[in-house]
């Protein structure tokens, strides 16, 4: 869990632009824009399109794209940190396309964070992915 002092968000500028995949509502989107930082909010799949069409009522940038079977559409090296909270997303499918992928957006020097609730912390398949990922 991050943790900042007098619960204020302060990055010294170091980070402007987030890539927020499986964002629900884009909560943290939200969050992040009083302290004057951009998140592109992903929903991977149509069934959240009322939680992306909620996101974009609020001013939050947000949209719907299906990972791994075309390119996104952001240029390469366009975010300083990357998310996955909850989104159970396993990263290493097919050969490793979708971590590549994130990979291409994300600039040099840059922060992933994949987490996930207690509840699944004995899974399978998130502790198989989670292995494979911190090899």
């Amino acid at each position: 869990m991050l943790n900042f002092s007098k619960n204020i968000l302060n990055n010294e500028g170091n980070v402007r632009t987030v890539f927020d995949v499986g964002c629900g509502v884009a909560s943290f989107g939200g969050y992040l824009l009083s302290s004057d930082i951009i998140a592109m909010s992903l929903a991977p799949n149509d069934v959240h399109q009322n939680q992306i069409q909620f996101a974009l009522k609020r001013g939050i940038s947000a949209s719907l794209g299906v990972l791994g079977t075309k390119r996104l559409l952001y240029p390469s090296r366009s975010f300083e940190f990357a998310r996955c909270s909850r989104c159970r997303i396993d990263w290493l499918q097919r050969d490793g396309i979708l971590l590549l992928e994130l990979d291409r957006v994300l600039r040099p020097g840059s922060y992933f964070a994949n987490s996930s609730p207690e509840a699944y912390a004995q899974d399978e398949d998130d502790l198989r992915i989670w292995r494979q990922m911190s090899a």
